[in-house]
């Protein structure tokens, strides 16, 4: 079997394989002689076909399947020898046709990895941002939770709605004097105060009686999460058919059981340690965010087309609405999505260098961890999200990515040079929202 490889680029490879015929008629023989044994054919006893038979009825599927596998097998030889670390699945060009007693010739074209010089991570200078929880902290989380957990009462003299009411609403909308879909509701429970609903929708509430109709012009924001009504003008007629009066625990103790837990020294040592954790998760958000900065901005090398593409790709098909932008919206658009794709398709093929060299695996207990956190935000359905896991093996290993992620970033700092800083937890809040409206901004 004789090969011939040429080089590309840096990346870039492509490689011909030749199989003589005599291969090729070799192994159809042994397929042929296969069949024979295990066709059943109407007229002739189980294993006694005559080859003639097969070979007149068989041949150009035995010829197609043995030639693709020889092809494949050749093809897997060669990578092996040379080592090739294929960046996705080659290109294979048929050279020759299957033909009986033709050679077979084919072309293979693929992207390898490229090579990563790692860094010697014991030069590496990091700044670790934390903050101490303060008493002042943990008494808003108190008082969040004595307005979360208030009671609401019937009034014991009529009066109009103000805010911080419960109120009992039934309302139906119009766009262009028609009622729209989503639009309407019965005896809906609606909290003044709490923005879940637009600003003017909640505004006009406030100040109102009970059993009188109130209208409610307003324009759905151009961001609106149902797009159809985006930007729309709509007419609210609006009932106000009850309104309940907050009624706010008296005391801490009174509180710790609502929540849940025994008495309020027990309250506060759990909202101290929730802080705690949250604090810690935000400063290594931080300092993960630098790193990967970091070691973005220290390493060049080519980056392989395919992933490039199949990245772009990706964000591009989670893009709406970009048929809409006009040629220089939708060209700043599509440059920002190539930048996105190059920066993550980079930061993946040095995480993952990393970790290979440094033989960092993400194991099943790990893995179990995860779906158990998920579990945790579902409860109820803890059985339901664990079978939905084992029948997916795909979903099963998406999970490994931010693990795997988040342990070669662990290797980083543990082996870098890391200054410690506390802060407040105000200024550690103001850096992780710098981060995310930079990510936002990166994003448009």
């Amino acid at each position: 079997m004789k090969e011939n490889q040429k080089e590309i680029s840096s990346l870039e490879k492509k490689f011909k394989i030749k199989i003589p015929h005599n291969i090729v008629s070799s192994k159809m023989e042994e397929d042929f002689l296969q069949l024979s044994k295990t066709l059943k054919v109407a007229g002739f006893r189980p294993g006694k076909v005559p080859i003639s038979f097969v070979k007149s009825k068989y041949l150009n599927q035995v010829l197609t399947n043995v030639s693709e596998k020889l092809i494949r097998e050749e093809g897997n030889k060669k990578f092996d020898k040379e080592g090739y670390k294929i960046a996705s699945q080659p290109k294979v060009t048929l050279l020759s046709e299957f033909k009986e007693n033709s050679d077979l010739e084919a072309e293979f074209s693929f992207e390898i990895l490229p090579e990563i010089k790692l860094n010697d991570f014991k030069k590496l200078e990091l700044e670790n941002f934390s903050s101490k929880i303060e008493d002042k902290e943990v008494e808003k989380v108190i008082k969040k939770l004595f307005f979360d957990y208030r009671n609401f009462d019937k009034l014991k003299n009529e009066r109009k709605s103000k805010k911080e009411d419960r109120i009992i609403i039934s309302f139906k909308g119009y766009i262009n004097n028609e009622l729209f879909e989503g639009g309407s509701a019965q005896n809906q429970t609606f909290d003044i105060g709490n923005n879940n609903y637009l600003p003017e929708f909640e505004k006009e509430l406030i100040g109102k009686d009970t059993n009188k109709e109130v209208v409610i012009n307003l324009t759905f924001p151009d961001n609106y999460q149902k797009k159809d009504l985006q930007g729309k003008k709509a007419k609210f007629n609006v009932i106000i058919n009850e309104i309940l009066e907050p009624k706010v625990l008296t005391s801490e103790e009174e509180l710790a059981k609502k929540v849940g837990v025994k008495d309020k020294k027990e309250l506060r040592n759990k909202i101290k340690t929730e802080l705690e954790r949250y604090s810690k998760d935000l400063s290594f958000s931080i300092l993960k965010n630098n790193i990967i900065n970091k070691i973005e901005s220290e390493y060049e090398f080519l980056l392989p087309t395919s992933l490039v593409e199949k990245e772009y790709n990706l964000i591009l098909g989670s893009m709406q609405d970009l048929e809409k932008k006009n040629d220089k919206e939708k060209d700043k658009i599509l440059k920002s999505i190539r930048n996105q794709a190059n920066k993550k398709v980079k930061i993946g093929l040095i995480i993952s260098e990393i970790g290979i060299k440094n033989k960092i695996i993400v194991t099943d207990q790990e893995i179990q961890n995860e779906i158990a956190k998920i579990c945790v935000q579902y409860p109820g359905k803890e059985k339901e999200i664990i079978e939905f896991y084992k029948k997916n093996p795909d979903r099963m290993n998406s999970l490994k990515g931010p693990v795997f992620e988040d342990k070669v970033i662990k290797y980083i700092i543990n082996n870098a040079k890391v200054k410690q800083i506390e802060i407040s937890s105000d200024d550690l809040n103001k850096k992780i929202n710098k981060i995310e409206e930079e990510v936002s901004k990166n994003k448009q």
